[in-house]
């Protein structure tokens, strides 16, 4: 609670097999395939991460975690066929997302830092800004996971000072106090007959312009997905655009879940004095034309209610937690059996194929190949490692957004792009792409 640290522990993953690394990301982060040479494979890799993060009583702070990092340690706890939720909500857990802690104290208590300004004039929140702005001391280069965790902890232990605020700031990431927080916003606003709730809400992705601040209108609870409230911002014109094929408003409602990265305060004068007038000016336009097109309104709230999101047909197996659902009791029997057969070291080719064809359930069959192929060499099929590269014309491997995983000819199309940008690249950029270019011409043989 004091913030001191007791232990430490950092791991490393080699590449997987089925990787294509871009070279822009590797430009950025210079984390080469080289420097993970020694990693754990993913598999047991993953086993530790899922002990550590199922730990009694852990506290997991993060910077951008909710929105980036937690779907990340989800999906590779899912691929793993570990619990992909447990460290969500068992043990005692508690997670909190330091990000728009940073946007709330930058908006209502300035002084705890020195805030950073990039050099077209424009303030920012990126952690490495605000590293290099507050002399925060770390091991290495901004990217690196142990420098960023040692930054987080300088920077929360800046805004601990301020106990109050940060106390308060961190029970938005409590469900219980998030949930009452919410409920105790009056129904101050009226359209035809019935009242809304009506708050400002505090996040990083509104932007320096808007001040990290928007006012919003709770339009009710999602009728599919039970966990999420849905919120319109007022600070926006085209709120008021008409889809020409459904005549509704087109809204992109905020998706707001108990204790996530979206933080609401109420309407009082301390917090919306903070907004700006051009925020309040179009949210009370907005309201104003809300109520003179009721039906309209009322329509399109219950459009967006009822949403739910489309069923992808071709989705890949590594993607389908949230669209395949949780494991079934037959499914888990399957995984206590293929878990029990480690470790795998130990099995050639035949022996890891016969533990495959011993699993009843499709999903953890494939899904258990797919671990013994990118971790203990068990061969790739043909047609998979033809999708990586890009071979089979229109095939795509596809995300659960309906993404495309990343192939090897856009690998090297990104890279055609990066050899012509070269001069700008420092020394230890150029030495990353120059291993890149390697790794692709190995991969492509």
């Amino acid at each position: 609670a004091r913030l001191h640290e007791i232990d430490r522990t950092c791991l490393a993953f080699r590449l997987r097999k089925d990787i294509i690394l871009s070279p822009k990301a590797v430009v950025t982060h210079c984390l080469t395939p080289a420097d993970l040479e020694d990693g754990l494979r993913e598999y047991p890799g993953a086993g530790l991460l899922h002990q550590l993060f199922n730990t009694p009583d852990p506290c997991s702070l993060g910077y951008n975690s909710l929105g980036f990092d937690d779907e990340f340690l989800r999906f590779l706890f899912y691929r793993n066929l570990l619990d992909p939720y447990s460290h969500q909500y068992a043990n005692g857990c508690f997670r909190a997302d330091i990000l728009p802690v940073a946007a709330l104290f930058r908006v209502f208590c300035d002084s705890v830092i020195d805030w950073p300004v990039l050099d077209n004039g424009r303030p920012t929140l990126q952690l490495a800004q605000i590293t290099r702005a507050n002399r925060f001391d770390t091991s290495g280069p901004a990217h690196d996971a142990m420098a960023d965790v040692e930054a987080l902890v300088a920077l929360s232990r800046r805004f601990s000072a301020r106990a109050d605020i940060w106390r308060y700031a961190l029970g938005f990431f409590d469900k219980q106090t998030d949930l009452a927080r919410a409920a105790a916003i009056p129904r101050a606003c009226r359209i035809r007959d019935r009242a809304f709730r009506k708050a400002v809400m505090v996040s990083a992705a509104f932007g320096p312009d808007a001040g990290y601040l928007a006012p919003v209108l709770h339009i009710g609870a999602s009728v599919p997905y039970q966990n999420q409230q849905l919120w319109i911002r007022l600070d926006r014109p085209e709120s008021l655009a008409v889809d020409p094929d459904t005549g509704l408003f087109t809204w992109f409602p905020i998706r707001k879940k108990p204790a996530d990265q979206w933080l609401l305060l109420p309407e009082h004068d301390r917090f919306t004095a903070r907004l700006p007038e051009a925020s309040k000016d179009t949210a009370a336009a907005v309201l104003c034309a809300f109520e003179k097109d009721p039906d309209r309104f009322f329509d399109t709230i219950q459009a967006h209610l009822a949403y739910a999101y489309p069923f992808v047909p071709d989705l890949d197996p590594d993607a389908g937690l949230y669209q395949a659902g949780f494991f079934s009791p037959k499914e888990k029997k399957d995984i206590a059996g293929f878990h029990g057969a480690a470790p795998f070291e130990n099995l050639d080719d035949d022996g890891m194929a016969r533990l495959v064809a011993s699993l009843e359930t499709p999903r953890i069959k494939t899904l258990a190949a797919r671990i013994l192929m990118r971790s203990y060499g068990l061969p790739a099929n043909r047609e998979f490692t033809r999708l990586l590269a890009g071979l089979e014309n229109g095939e795509k491997i596809t995300g659960y957004r309906s993404d495309e995983k990343y192939t090897l000819v856009q690998a090297r199309a990104d890279l055609m792009e990066l050899e012509t940008q070269k001069h700008t690249l420092d020394l230890r950029q150029q030495a990353a792409l120059a291993q890149i270019r390697a790794y692709l011409g190995q991969w492509t043989a």
